[in-house]
């Protein structure tokens, strides 16, 4: 500021030609003088501004501030220092400053007023923030950021770069970018510096090395950039470690995905093969059995009879497989102790296996109990005792072990299908051929075996992955060439106490005199069904649809005293039928038959409670054990 008392000439040209805002205040601050700038920087005109003070052009929180650098600075010696502050502005807004006041003195030497210089520092504030945002940008980067130097140094690095290599930012700008790339050497950062340049970038996945010797996988993009006339390479380099993790673990899924996918179509396709087989299989059976009771003691036909039961016997089996491979057979589940019922099949195991291989059970302490189909876990054991046995020609040993066990959700991800929770696990080793990896892939398909031709159906291990999976449980298999084979078999826990064990049924089919009321739509099944319970004694009354049973039984309902029916048929299923029918029959008995699990008399194939029922085909012997069943139940 310039007191009003120099040569108005000297002023005016000091005023015009500064490039910052000019001003001049007497004693008490209130301001006799300004140029141009000054002007434009507060947004008063002159006449508006002569007369204001210096405090009037100063938010209250800068007051103190400049009274002290006044009486401190400017009465004492003469000058203050440089100092910052804010100006408000005509239109209220403030305006960041730097300032220094000079003393202006009379002729005599009395202080007369103050002048100065004020220098607008909005837009170099403006660039500080801006820098400021920059550099916290860069620094809070998930990436690491390298600035590179035609001598591979690196003149600058970002915090980054540091927490992923291990190192200070002193000790990092020492290096030399072939001392953090575990691939890269001294003779190749030429040749790539210049092919970096000709191209003005580049993208590529290396191995960093970090200052604790460990190497991690990045990918870099980098760009050639001139600063300060000088060319650098600028990388921005990212730990790719999880994503290269999560692309395995995704592939991995992709596969087990894939494969279950796979396993339920052919599920699907053998369960519908299997249905449509157990009709036929019955029909076969049903008359070879009819027909070896007509002929006579001495009769030879009977003999030829029996290899036509026999071989329809070995096709019923392998619809069953097909169908506990599919989740289609009903599953009669209780609540069992897994070591109970594995120590009472030791014996039929080691003559199943054979003298030269060893059987060995470590049953698990305290083992909690399951809710499973006793004889679906007998078919499990026996499945993997043969496969085992076959594995261990020259003889060996097979190992059966049970054990609590708890699936966390850490496991589950690393194992398609299977789900947390509390689990009986099953064991089951050998030491057998083993297998290698693109065996393993294959092994729970249906009719996929390494053995000769007429060795075996390949279904046997298809059926246990059925069981295992229609019982809610899983399974597991480990195996190497020549170093033997585990499968694991994870059953859900049962709250529930172990149930009776069942008693050996009459080897003798049982007669009867009751009146049955036959329902099925297969011709051939209906006709030979018939036959049989007449056979057994009883009176039959058969219809070949829900429709023409409505109608019959409207006519006979007092005289009929149980209904066996299909489960599936056209229009109306057999459940519906026989609610239907007990509107006016409540004391109507029912037995239902099927060739496969549908959701009407189970659920998720498991039988409901109190259920009668008999899955096709079935034999004079279980048709007369059933229909006994359901008419005292």
């Amino acid at each position: 500021m310039v007191h009003a008392t120099h040569p108005q000439s000297l002023f005016q040209q000091l005023c015009a030609n500064i490039m910052d805002a000019f001003g001049a205040c007497d004693m008490e601050g209130r301001v006799t003088e300004a140029n141009q700038h000054f002007l434009d920087l507060t947004g008063y005109d002159r006449n508006e501004l002569l007369g204001m003070t210096i405090f009037d052009l100063t938010p209250p929180k800068w007051h103190e501030l400049e009274k002290r650098v006044i009486d401190e600075q400017v009465r004492t010696r003469g000058y203050s220092d440089l100092f910052e502050k804010e100006y408000r502005r005509k239109d209220g807004r403030i305006v960041p400053v730097e300032l220094r006041i000079v003393l202006a003195r009379a002729p005599d030497g009395r202080p007369a007023g103050m002048w100065g210089i004020v220098r607008d520092r909005s837009q170099r504030l403006a660039k500080e923030r801006s820098l400021r945002r920059f550099q916290i940008s860069v620094d809070s980067s998930p990436d690491a950021v390298f600035w590179i130097d035609a001598q591979g140094r690196f003149p600058y690095v970002n915090e980054q770069a540091c927490r992923s290599l291990g190192y200070s930012r002193d000790e990092l700008m020492r290096l030399h970018l072939w001392d953090i790339d575990a691939e890269f050497t001294r003779e190749q950062w030429e040749p790539h510096w210049e092919k970096v340049k000709k191209s003005g970038g580049a993208r590529l996945e290396r191995l960093h090395r970090r200052k604790d010797g460990t190497a991690f996988p990045v990918e870099i993009r980098s760009k050639n950039v001139v600063f300060d006339d000088q060319e650098h390479h600028v990388a921005y380099v990212r730990d790719i470690s999880e994503r290269l993790n999560a692309e395995r673990d995704r592939q991995k899924l992709e596969a087990q995905l894939l494969q279950a996918q796979k396993m339920e179509s052919v599920g699907r396709l053998a369960g519908g093969i299997a249905h449509d087989f157990n009709n036929m299989l019955g029909v076969i059976l049903g008359y070879s059995e009819l027909l070896k009771a007509k002929l006579a003691p001495n009769d030879p036909l009977p003999r030829d009879i029996e290899q036509i039961q026999r071989a329809a016997r070995r096709a019923q089996d392998i619809t069953r497989q097909l169908l506990a491979f599919s989740r289609k057979q009903v599953f009669e589940p209780k609540v069992l102790d897994v070591n109970t019922l594995i120590g009472g099949f030791e014996d039929n195991l080691s003559r199943l296996i054979g003298e030269d291989i060893a059987l060995k059970f470590f049953p698990g302490k305290d083992l909690a109990n399951v809710e499973f189909d006793p004889t679906q876990i007998e078919q499990i054991l026996m499945n993997l005792a043969v496969n085992a046995r076959d594995a261990m020609p020259q003889g060996g040993a097979l190992t059966f072990e049970t054990a609590n066990v708890s699936l966390d959700e850490a496991y589950c991800r690393e194992h398609a299908g299977f789900m947390p929770g509390e689990f009986v696990q099953i064991s089951v080793s050998d030491n057998g051929s083993g297998m290698d990896a693109e065996t393993l892939t294959h092994i729970f398909e249906p009719f996929f075996t390494t053995k000769k031709t007429g060795k075996g159906t390949g279904l046997g291990l298809a059926t246990v992955y059925g069981i295992v999976k229609q019982g809610g449980g899983f399974i597991n298999v480990y195996s190497e060439p020549a170093r033997g084979t585990t499968f694991k078999i994870y059953l859900p826990v049962s709250a529930g106490e172990p149930e009776p064990s069942r008693t050996d049924e009459k080897q003798d089919p049982t007669p009867g005199s009751e009146t049955v009321f036959l329902v099925e739509d297969d011709d051939m099944v209906r006709t030979v069904t018939e036959a049989s319970l007449r056979e057994l004694g009883y009176t039959v009354l058969s219809a070949a649809g829900p429709e023409e049973a409505l109608a019959l039984f409207a006519d006979h309902k007092d005289s009929l005293d149980l209904l066996v029916t299909d489960v599936v048929m056209p229009s109306m299923n057999g459940k519906d039928l026989y609610d239907r029918l007990k509107t006016s029959r409540p004391d109507l008995k029912v037995l239902y038959m099927s060739g496969y699990t549908e959701n009407v008399i189970v659920h998720h194939g498991v039988l409901d409670k109190g259920v009668q029922f008999i899955s096709k085909p079935f034999t004079l012997l279980d048709l007369s054990g059933r229909v006994r069943a359901a008419l005292t139940a």
